[in-house]
């Protein structure tokens, strides 16, 4: 017996590869597609709807039911039928959701395989099948026949299993990933890689009537003989239909994936917003399906909003691809770095590059690294730093703009780098520099966060979509004495020109056009260097820091200078300034003492000494 593994290139050019169960079963608990399965999990974690993943053709499709081959013409026809039946159960929510699956399919005598998908969000099972005499088919016509006669017995007996299994999710049963819809011997699913997958090569068969009906893979099989149970699974049918019809007739539903809730819009007033639905709405929703003679509870439309049924959405992908290969060519970018008026001559440059990076943040394509710079617009009052910060967003997406957020809060902040897009650090000098220095610093690089949600049970993992910017009203801001390569520092010499109106779908569009032709979001080595020089105009000083120039001065000549400690320096300048100067913390300014440039230091047995001349 040998299952068929098809592979299709990127120029859509097929290759057959037949392997026995148990080398197929090897292969899954291997590494060979260990790579690109996990790529796929992760890819699909993040539920990207609007382009494909790139490295699929390089997961073969595997078709237990038959040995195929393929004709003088490219056709897929039957060699030999294997009586090998494969179905999908899911949606499971996590790894210990998918185990449970296959431990309950387990228990059925004519399960032989079960194993977790490619996806990481479902379980592929298949079952063995024959006539009621437990001979198969010789003829493909007679394998499709039996196939397609199975399907609804084996969908009813494996409904039973998603139906205890299912913890956070209904779990479904459907017919396996086919590539021709009209050959069912084709269903299979994609090369996936579990490392403790169900086997049983000894599994029975589930004897399939000839006298059956031909039906479709979804036709449903009647759960109980019982004619008082059927009744009242009908009326329950009947009135859960009618519910349905009744919401999706008079209201439009979507479920943000950025927010995390479902949205409603009511169809006789298709002007007014999306608006959550709360738990107003939904007693409304249930008032309204009882006035029309349902007899349903508010759970039922609760269950209705938090299912699969309600079309998912993403208010940032749809906005951006509706943008692609629609630039007109023009540097907008460029133009709306022009309005911020400063003497810095990188700043056209590290605006575009923070700005590919926001979007790339968005788009989610990077998931490695987070968007770890910040534009710092530094300025006195009435310059328009802050309505230019806000310009930034479209209409379309200014819910996702927040200049309110309190660090202090830090799950509150790690909620908002999921939900919103663009953080504005407003009265940035007025954080404190311990702040700065650690949660801060380590927030602005996070390329996803972990956070649980209000009631949750559990830690969950999201995607972080928010970009950081800040305005300040005073230059001496940044506290990390280590070098601050995080933040742009940019002195406005005048006011930022918001009378110009911003185009923001040619904005949006040059910016998909530049990540998709491949330009380069984030700072190399030199361009890093050149901020950490700009930045040293706005670092905040201490004393100690400030009156070290007034006492010393640097050398590189031992017979000129001396080699002291920082500790022997900082005592040089407390008795030099007295009160003024009432830090003792060795460790900060010997931080500051190791990232003065053109400093000379050495290692000996007292610690790190510095080469300087006491004025």
């Amino acid at each position: 017996m040998k299952t068929t593994f098809i592979r299709t290139d990127k120029k859509n050019k097929r290759y057959l590869k037949w392997l026995s169960i148990g080398e197929t079963i090897e292969i899954i608990k291997g590494e060979n597609y260990l790579e690109n399965v996990e790529s796929l999990r992760e890819y699909c974690h993040w539920n990207y709807q609007f382009s494909p993943f790139n490295r699929m053709h390089r997961l073969p499709v595997v078709c237990p039911s038959a040995e195929l081959k393929a004709d003088k013409d490219g056709n897929l026809t039957m060699k030999r039928f294997n009586g090998l039946l494969t179905l999908t159960i899911g949606t499971v929510s996590n790894q210990d959701e998918a185990e449970n699956v296959k431990r309950l399919a387990a228990m059925l005598p004519m399960t032989v395989l079960a194993v977790c998908g490619s996806s990481g969000r479902t379980v592929k099972v298949v079952v063995r099948i024959s006539r009621q005499d437990g001979t198969l088919p010789h003829i493909e016509d007679e394998a499709v026949r039996l196939c397609t006669q199975a399907y609804p017995l084996a969908s009813q007996l494996y409904e039973t299993i998603a139906r205890y299994a299912g913890t956070a999710n209904m779990l479904t049963v459907g017919p396996a990933l086919r590539q021709e819809h009209e050959n069912v011997l084709l269903a299979g699913f994609r090369m996936t890689c579990d490392g403790q997958p169900y086997y049983n090569d000894n599994a029975a068969s589930l004897k399939v009537s000839d006298e059956l009906p031909v039906g479709t893979l979804h036709q449903p099989v009647p759960a109980s003989n019982d004619t008082q149970a059927g009744a009242n699974d009908s009326t329950i049918g009947r009135e859960t239909r009618q519910l349905i019809e009744l919401l999706e007739h008079n209201y439009a539903f979507r479920m943000n994936k950025v927010m995390g809730y479902v949205e409603y819009r009511s169809k006789a007033k298709p002007y007014y917003l999306w608006q959550p639905v709360d738990e107003h709405a939904q007693n409304t929703m249930a008032m309204e399906a009882r006035l029309a003679g349902i007899n349903i509870w508010d759970k039922d439309v609760n269950r209705y909003i938090k299912s699969n049924m309600i079309r998912k959405y993403d208010p940032v992908s749809e906005y951006l691809y509706d943008l692609t290969d629609k630039w007109d060519g023009r540097d907008h970018i460029g133009a709306l770095a022009a309005t911020v008026p400063t003497n810095n001559e990188n700043w056209p440059m590290w605006f575009r590059t923070w700005f590919l990076g926001m979007v790339v943040q968005w788009l989610g394509r990077d998931l490695r690294y987070g968007n770890a710079m910040a534009p710092l617009l530094i300025s006195k009052q009435g310059y328009n730093k802050s309505t230019f910060c806000k310009s930034l967003l479209p209409s379309e997406l200014q819910w996702g703009y927040c200049d309110n957020l309190v660090l202090s809060e830090k799950k509150a902040v790690l909620q908002a780098m999921s939900q919103f897009l663009l953080i504005n650090l407003d009265e940035f000098n007025q954080i404190s520099p311990k702040v700065q220095e650690g949660f801060l610093k380590n927030l602005i690089q996070l390329a996803s966060v972990k956070v649980k949600r209000p009631y949750g049970k559990h830690v969950e993992d999201f995607p972080r979509l928010a970009s950081f910017i800040g305005t300040a009203n005073v230059t001496d801001l940044l506290a990390d004495p280590t070098g601050n390569r995080r933040f742009i520092g940019i002195e406005l010499t005048g006011p930022i020109d918001v009378k110009r109106r911003i185009n923001h779908k040619q904005l949006y569009a040059q910016a998909m056009a530049l990540i998709d032709k491949g330009e380069r979001y984030w700072l190399d080595a030199e361009q890093t260097q050149l901020v950490m020089e700009s930045n040293r105009q706005f670092q905040l000083r201490t004393p100690e820091e400030a009156f070290f120039h007034e006492c010393f001065r640097l050398t590189t000549n031992p017979d000129e200078g001396q080699w002291m400690t920082a500790t022997a320096i900082l005592y040089h300048i407390k008795r030099y300034a007295g009160s003024a100067v009432r830090g003792d913390n060795v460790r900060n300014f010997g931080r500051f003492l190791s990232n003065l440039p053109d400093i000379v230091s050495r290692h000996t047995r007292v610690g790190t000494e510095y080469l300087v001349k006491i004025r």
